[in-house]
């Protein structure tokens, strides 16, 4: 990492905000469900829009961004400087940078006081904009642009047809320019999990129903320094306003969160929403949002660099093995509900040598009971947070549909149960998922691990014994 980008982004701007076994098997799921997974994927409509409507301070500076989400950002009246070029200025007078313009008058590089950030064949400086009522970027085509005509302008060395690190939260409101606060709400254990991998559950005053790790989120709760605000679907605006948080982190996967983050905008509490996490890259990219918004951007990147550390070394441990075709639901029925593509459970398996059998489907999705049989996968992973006993294993695999009998994975042995703990973690794109990235690695990839440490067929509250690279990353108390 590099310790003269500046990621502290501690500034005044912001508003400070308000001070029988199978019945067991369905019933015992303590989060995400089959209906809170397909209120997720059926709520989540598109955002681009709803911030800048229910937003009451928009934040007025320029980030400069080195890459691998190393950023900075400076806080500038557009009022006195709204050209991108002076902006530059302004930030290189504040954190210490030296630039160079070529001939042309665009920039060659970067000295940030460690390292030189110069064009090169890969790499390239260029300046960048997210328009108002969106989420994506654009590369302007020069320099005359005026900053004040967009959400977020941002100088950026990127590689051949990459962007910047993300800089808008899923309803295209800018993440930077925040006070950093000192009490917050989170509405999702997802949210709860990534403000806790930054070492601040102790300005936790509000959580979801659903939230339940660390253990010192259940202590709070527990001791009445953290009350629940409602649930991962209904979160409840009065409730929230009652624990008088300075930030709320919202979870964009649900329609009701995005309503009330539009809601308690209003009533100048910041609020951020997160990206419905699709992949690798969307919950890193939430994990840097938090940090950002949070004043926590050293410590996002120390999570974000350690998982992606542990998440390579998975990917070459299992390169070059085989292919193997992969089915991954939420429960037994005739009719599964399974992971297709754009979820980030398909995007791990794409990275292990598994060919997800729904990828044809988008989103968490039934799966008709005759396609079962037709997609005939060799492996079956089942997701599941409830409690069994030592028999339920096999009285599972006794009940299961003619369908799911009929597939190699039921021939040869190879349907997995993951529950309890690992169950529910699995569940959750947090920072923890990527212990849940290991276990699948492990699963599909068996002779790819020295060390002689089988994963058995069920596996729940004891998972971290068959971890290696992941053992301490679950970024706990």
């Amino acid at each position: 990492m590099d310790p003269m980008v500046d990621n502290s982004w501690i500034h005044e701007k912001r508003p400070p905000g308000r001070s029988g076994w199978q019945s067991k098997m369905m019933k015992t799921k303590v989060f995400m469900t089959v209906a809170v997974i397909l209120a997720g994927t059926i709520l989540a409509v598109s955002l681009n829009g709803l911030g800048s409507n229910a937003t009451l301070y928009q934040s007025e500076g320029v980030v400069v961004d080195f890459g691998g989400y190393k950023t900075s950002w400076t806080d500038v009246d557009y009022k006195e400087i709204d050209d991108p070029v002076k902006l530059l200025v302004k930030a290189s007078e504040k954190h210490g940078y030296t630039y160079t313009m070529g001939e042309d008058g665009k920039l060659e590089s970067i000295y940030d006081g460690s390292a030189t950030y110069s064009n090169d064949p890969t790499h390239s400086w260029g300046l960048w904009y997210v328009e108002k009522k969106s989420t994506s970027f654009t590369r302007s085509e020069g320099y005359g642009i005026k900053a004040s005509d967009y959400t977020v302008t941002v100088w950026a060395y990127t590689e051949k047809d990459a962007e910047p690190a993300v800089a808008v939260d899923a309803t295209g409101t800018s993440i930077y320019g925040y006070s950093q606060p000192s009490s917050m709400v989170t509405l999702s254990p997802v949210c709860t999990e990534i403000v806790a991998s930054m070492n601040a559950v102790s300005l936790i005053v509000g959580t979801d129903s659903y939230s339940n790790y660390p253990s010192s989120v259940v202590a709070g709760r527990d001791n009445g320094s953290i009350a629940v605000v409602g649930t991962y679907t209904d979160p409840s605006y009065e409730s929230i306003m009652h624990r008088g948080p300075d930030m709320v982190i919202c979870d964009g996967s649900q329609y009701n969160q995005v309503q009330v983050a539009k809601t308690l905008r209003n009533s100048e509490v910041n609020s951020v929403v997160l990206y419905n996490a699709e992949d690798e890259k969307s919950i890193i990219d939430n994990i840097f949002i938090t940090g950002v918004a949070m004043n926590y951007g050293m410590r996002a990147l120390d999570v974000i660099e350690s998982m992606t550390y542990a998440m390579n070394a998975i990917r070459s441990a299992v390169s070059g093995g085989a292919g193997t075709s992969v089915m991954v639901t939420l429960n037994t029925d005739a009719s599964p509900t399974v992971a297709g593509s754009y979820t980030y459970v398909s995007d791990m398996l794409s990275s292990l040598n598994g060919n997800n059998v729904a990828s044809e489907m988008n989103g968490w999705a039934h799966l008709t009971s005759e396609y079962v049989t037709k997609y005939n996968p060799s492996c079956i992973v089942i997701l599941d947070s409830g409690t069994y006993s030592s028999g339920d294993y096999g009285r599972m695999l006794a009940n299961l549909s003619p369908e799911w009998k009929n597939t190699d994975a039921y021939k040869n042995g190879n349907i997995y149960l993951l529950c309890e703990d690992i169950g529910e973690l699995s569940q959750r794109a947090s920072p923890r998922s990527v212990q849940f990235f290991e276990i699948l690695a492990r699963i599909l990839n068996p002779d790819s691990f020295p060390g002689g440490i089988v994963v058995p067929k069920t596996i729940g509250n004891d998972y971290v014994s068959y971890l290696t690279y992941t053992k301490d990353l679950g970024f706990g108390d």
